[in-house]
């Protein structure tokens, strides 16, 4: 049996490492993004398991996501659960051949209410950029920061806690240097509003691939903050837009806690609030910008020499989904195939149970 040494290796089995921890936020530290590093390069599936109160951060969300990994929830008294799904689990490995959620198997802590959440923005970003040309990179989630804090990201980092001051050229360098593996930072912004970033790179035959993603707290209540939130979800993909070559992105209205940790209980799907496709995505697509424009609503946006399309979804009221439908159904669906194969995180935001392809 394959297994991996690490000091927070605390249990292991056929095809999966475990760690266990405590700690009411799991974040990704450098021990924890070291133990997935060595469990994935293993060829194993981490499984982290964690007490019935504790929250992960999103970079480490998204991190254990990729390397395939699990979060388990240790309850006091009644077994564990897995936390995406709340299936009823009768030990950790068992997320790994767990089913799908039905109303026998789900976890009743799964389900509890929660004491204080608030509206968030989220959104998720694809943007190429030539290598002939000369490339600065973490400009999507600069642009962000500041539409939701109103000043540049105070630190960043490849683990958490974030310590160095942003620096958008020594991401980019750094970035360079990992080359021709993947990099992932972490960007947070500071002030009253919580809102973080994350950037991916990687290059590609077309030179090099950055997704941005994007988790702010909108304060207040009622349907102000609903309406705020649908002007700052699609402002926010207006001035992405701008930046580099963009290919598709898409933003949400989601419902989640205060400081964006991620809680192990069910949360109410996310409604889409806009999506972008820049003018690499046009091209991909085959389609006039004007003409498609004519067609299903929205705006141009970004370069006028290579304008992308803006297009307003749903609200936080509901629609988005629907209207999403619509929108893609309009386009061939093999080049809107192809196009979403050149963003796979964007195409994991769109959910194939809701109808869209």
């Amino acid at each position: 049996m394959s297994t991996v040494a690490h000091p927070l290796l605390d249990a292991a089995g056929p095809g999966w490492a475990g760690t266990e921890t405590r700690a009411p936020i799991v974040a990704l530290t450098t021990a924890m993004s070291d133990f997935l590093h060595k469990t994935a390069s293993q060829g194993l599936r981490p499984i982290i398991v964690s007490g019935e109160f504790s929250r992960m951060t999103p970079p480490l969300a998204q991190v254990l996501s990729a390397v395939q990994g699990h979060w388990v929830v240790r309850t006091r008294t009644d077994g564990f659960y897995d936390a995406r799904s709340g299936v009823r689990l009768a030990e950790p490995a068992g997320v790994l051949t767990a089913g799908a959620p039905t109303t026998d198997n789900v976890h009743p802590l799964f389900v509890r209410a929660q004491v204080a959440s608030t509206l968030q923005v989220v959104a998720t970003v694809s943007t190429r950029h030539r290598v002939s040309r000369p490339v600065r990179l973490g400009g999507v989630a600069e642009a962000a920061v500041a539409l939701f804090s109103g000043a540049e990201p105070t630190a960043w980092g490849a683990v958490e806690p974030l310590l160095a001051s942003w620096d958008r050229d020594d991401l980019t360098e750094r970035s360079r240097r990992r080359i021709p593996l993947d990099s992932h930072w972490v960007a947070v912004g500071s002030g009253d509003r919580a809102v973080l970033s994350t950037v991916q790179v990687g290059r590609t035959s077309e030179g090099l691939e950055e997704t941005t993603r994007v988790w702010a707290a909108v304060p207040g209540v009622g349907r102000e903050t609903g309406q705020t939130a649908t002007a700052e979800a699609r402002e926010l993909l207006a001035r992405a837009a701008t930046v580099g070559l963009p290919l598709i992105g898409i933003s949400f209205a989601a419902i989640g806690a205060p400081d964006l940790a991620r809680r192990a209980t069910a949360s109410p799907q996310p409604e889409p609030l806009a999506l972008l496709i820049g003018p690499v995505g046009i091209r991909a697509l085959g389609i006039d910008a004007k003409r498609w424009i004519d067609a299903v609503g929205g705006t141009t946006v970004g370069s006028p020499r290579l304008p992308g399309v803006l297009l307003p979804l749903g609200s936080t009221d509901g629609g988005g989904w629907g209207r999403l439908n619509d929108v893609l159904s309009s386009l061939d669906p093999e080049r809107l195939g192809e196009l979403l194969n050149l963003a796979p995180h964007v195409r994991a935001q769109l959910r194939v149970s809701e109808g869209v392809r």
